[in-house]
This record gives structure tokens, C-alpha cells and sequence, in this order.
């Protein structure tokens, strides 16, 4: 087969992705007009939108045999024609792929799997997202839902939903009602208990963890509410069933006394002070931050806005004082404007009063 000939061929054959800009493809042709025969043909796992294939499953199959391969998937597809690796790479990489041809051609023996049904569109099979939202496990099937993901949904359909579109099987209901800043107004469901994160978010959690009585005493820690505890079991299991995280202060019995001159703390970390109650804390500083996109505002009991909760962190321990969480996102402005006229209280167009930082 001569060149041209060839390229009337792959023209022919491949109308769809064939863009005469690509040029280069001019350089594969000697390698892939040199086979005189069809060797079988390829194994597609999948079909885009635009009705090509990128993804390959096999070489060198006919078309009983891919098909077999795909058992009962709808996404299983074949072409005709047989390309060495320059060619396949023009045409995935430099093209927009490889016409094919879906093994199914009906939704006969297709299973799509879980929360998902196949349907006919435009004459070819397709799985689609369709979860059995009468199906409750346990839940209020009517309301709005808060998922995993920090997303009020208008109800636990929507979230299965998408759960199934994103593919996310993480993606499940955290508690009913739109999502809260805080556990003042969040029920739990099945046992669960409401604890706030470093960011003061709230997430529903099983306080499933049993700590043995009667510890030895070297198992003491302080946690930073000042009470003494077990061990660092049980003071994980009270801030579990408090709401809020409890770190520990430092190991041993806590004292009143206590100062970072007496403490010990482990090796690594820092010991920081309280504002408030001048009480020693034992941390460890040298954290790596999270990525850009990934960061949260928090407010800072300094009142100053910090990129994210670890920032914040880092920041304490640069200046040696503990700085807490006051609110999740930016500091908020407080206004102030009420001043003392003759003995009596009297609203007016007073000067703000902006805490720094804010």
C-alpha cells in the first residue's frame, strides 16, 4: 500500500478525529502502512463523550474476545484496526482518539452496579446515577442533610446522588439538618457524639473507645482544662463525649504550680503559655501547612485572621503563647456605639472600636 493510498484510508476509516493539522501523524505512516494485515483489532475500556477511545484495554483481540473481556460493562468498546505504538500515541495523545464501537448495544446483561440503572441514550446503553432513596439505612429519608463533605444537601437522595456522579463512597450523610458552625445545634445520629475539629467544625463521631481502670500512675496526663486524667485514652474519650478536643497539657498529675521551668516535655517539642490562665503546654511545632487550596480562615482567641488552623499554630509557637481557635473564617468587626451623656446611655455615631488585627 502506497503512502497515499494509506492516508486515504486512515482518512476513511477515522473521519471524526482525521485533522489536517496534524502533520506529524505523516511521520508513523511508513511504520503503519507496512502491515498488510488486520492482526484482530483493540480493547477499549471506555468511550468519551465525543464518541472516541483513549483508554486501552487489550491489543490484538477481535471483537467476541474484547467483548468478552468487558463481561457485563457498558463502557467495553472495539475498533477494526490494529495501530503500532506511533500511531496509538497520535492518535490518544496528539488526537482526540480512536473511533470505536461499544460491545453493547442494548442494556440486555448490562450491570452497572450499585445505586445505578442502564439506560438508552442516543441509541447506545448507558449507566446512570439512580440510588434507591427509599432505601433509609437507619436515616430520616425527608429534610435537608449535612454530608461528610461539609455540604448541605436539600435531601439524603441528592447526597447519594453525588455520592454516585463524583464517585466519593466517603460521601455519606454526617447528620440531619444544613451543615452548622458549631455542635449547639447538631443531633447525631445512631449513638453518635458531636466534636468540634481544630477549626471548630462540628462532626459526628462514635466515642467507641474503651480505656482499662485502674492505670499506673506514670500513665497521668494534664489536659489543658486543668483536670488530670488516667490516661491519654481517657482523656481522649472525655473530649469525645464534652464535644471539644482536650490536648494535653503535659505528662503527670497537674499542678497549679506548674510552669514551663517545671514541666518536661518530650523531645521535639515546645512548651507555650496559656494567656488567661498562665497554665504550661507541651507542642509540637515543626508542622507542615497545608496546600493552598486546601486552607481554612480561622479567627484566633488574639482576634487576628490566620490563613488556616496550622498558621495559626505555627505562629503561637514563634511567639511561645497558646492561641486557640475563637472562630471558624475571618475575625469579625465589633462596633461600638453607645457613649455616657449625662449619666445616661445614649446611642450615637460613636468611633468604631476595631480589635487589631482584624
Amino acid at each position: 500500500m502506497t503512502a497515499i493510498r494509506c492516508v486515504a484510508s486512515m482518512k476513511s476509516m477515522y473521519p471524526v478525529a482525521w485533522k489536517p493539522k496534524y502533520f506529524l501523524f505523516y511521520a508513523v505512516l511508513h511504520v503503519c502502512c507496512s502491515l498488510d494485515s488486520v492482526l484482530g483489532g483493540m480493547c477499549w475500556g471506555s468511550m468519551g463523550k465525543n464518541g472516541l477511545c483513549k483508554d486501552l484495554l487489550a491489543e490484538h483481540v477481535s471483537k467476541e474476545k474484547c467483548c468478552e473481556l468487558g463481561g457485563s460493562s457498558v463502557s467495553t468498546s472495539w475498533s477494526p484496526t490494529d495501530l503500532d505504538s506511533g500511531a496509538l500515541f497520535f492518535w490518544r495523545v496528539l488526537g482526540d482518539g480512536v473511533p470505536c464501537t461499544r460491545c453493547k448495544g442494548s442494556c440486555t446483561g448490562v450491570e452497572c452496579g450499585a445505586g445505578k440503572m442502564c439506560v438508552m441514550r442516543s441509541g447506545s446503553p448507558k449507566c446512570i446515577c439512580s440510588p434507591n432513596c427509599k432505601r433509609h439505612d437507619g436515616l430520616r429519608l425527608k429534610g435537608p442533610v449535612c454530608g461528610t463533605d461539609g455540604v448541605s444537601y436539600k435531601s439524603h437522595c441528592r447526597l447519594k446522588k453525588r455520592s454516585c456522579r463524583t464517585r466519593d463512597q466517603s460521601l455519606v450523610v454526617a447528620y440531619h439538618g444544613l451543615c452548622q458552625n458549631s455542635c449547639d445545634k447538631v443531633t447525631c445520629p445512631g449513638g453518635k457524639y458531636c466534636l468540634q475539629d481544630q477549626n471548630l467544625m462540628p462532626h459526628c463521631v462514635k466515642c467507641a473507645t474503651y480505656c482499662p481502670p485502674g492505670m499506673s500512675p506514670s500513665k497521668l496526663v494534664c489536659g489543658s482544662d486543668g483536670r488530670t486524667y488516667q490516661s491519654a485514652c481517657h482523656l481522649r474519650e472525655a473530649s469525645c463525649r464534652v464535644g471539644k478536643a482536650i490536648p494535653i497539657a503535659y505528662k503527670g498529675r497537674c499542678k497549679k504550680t506548674a510552669t514551663c521551668a517545671t514541666v518536661s516535655c518530650k523531645g521535639g517539642q515546645k512548651c507555650l503559655v496559656e494567656s488567661k490562665t498562665r497554665r504550661p503546654r507541651c507542642v509540637t511545632c515543626n508542622l507542615p501547612c497545608p496546600e493552598p487550596e486546601t486552607l481554612q480562615e480561622v479567627c484566633g482567641s488574639d482576634d487576628k485572621t490566620y490563613r488556616s488552623w496550622c498558621h495559626m499554630f505555627l505562629d503561637a509557637c514563634a511567639t511561645g503563647l497558646v492561641i486557640e481557635t475563637k472562630s471558624a473564617g475571618k475575625c469579625r468587626r465589633v462596633e461600638v456605639e453607645t457613649e455616657i451623656f449625662n449619666g445616661n446611655w445614649n446611642h450615637v455615631n460613636a468611633s468604631h472600636a476595631i480589635a487589631d488585627g482584624i
